[in-house]
């Protein structure tokens, strides 16, 4: 039987519950704010010293040697995911697919696939990703280079009416731009071309 003095301990422990929480919430957040700010410091610290710095830094942060999925993972780890609350704020202005990418037809072409698709396709993203890379004067028309937090490379060629933008974040299935009756894919992880078989 519940009495009223049980019922009131019981909120009382809730209620201490929820701010316990709620204390290490904010405390935590503060802690990752905190890193992030040292290591941009750390980082223009570094590159206002030489020119020769500036340089290495260039070529680490833009030549894409700079692997994003290495850097997520290791701040998971350690400080847990970096959105706090990404669950709760979602952008409904982004145009998403729920289908895999349709095609016609596939064929190997240099280190990846051309494939053939409708006249204006929207191509979603096959994973979600940080955009790592954005060419513009490529063969392929724009090429977009997502890398998923396991380290997996996926570009996207002969692209048209581009949405996303460099070191932007892209979930599964968001509409990356158009290709018209032509798409080229890389996959790519580890230095290694892989085939399409598993993504598609």
């Amino acid at each position: 039987m519940i009495t009223p003095e049980s019922f009131n301990k019981k909120n009382a422990v809730k209620k201490e519950e929820k701010e316990s929480y709620l204390h290490r919430f904010i405390f935590s957040t503060l802690i990752k704010i905190l890193i992030v700010i040292i290591l941009f410091l750390a980082s223009l610290i570094y590159i206002k010293q030489s020119d020769i710095n500036k340089e290495k830094y260039k070529k680490l942060v833009y030549n894409n040697s700079l692997s994003f999925a290495k850097i997520y993972n290791v701040y998971k780890e350690y400080l847990g995911d970096v959105i706090p609350f990404k669950n709760t704020v979602k952008d409904n202005t982004k145009l998403v697919s729920e289908e895999k990418i349709a095609y016609e037809n596939i064929k190997k072409e240099k280190d990846g696939y051309m494939l053939t698709v409708l006249s204006s396709y929207l191509t979603p993203a096959i994973k979600s990703g940080i955009v790592i890379k954005v060419d513009e004067k490529s063969s392929y028309k724009t090429m977009i280079t997502i890398q998923d937090k396991n380290g997996l490379n996926i570009t996207y060629g002969c692209l048209d009416n581009i949405n996303v933008k460099l070191y932007d974040y892209v979930s599964k299935g968001e509409i990356l731009g158009t290709a018209n009756k032509k798409l080229y894919l890389i996959f790519e992880k580890d230095d290694k071309y892989l085939s399409y078989e598993e993504y598609l």
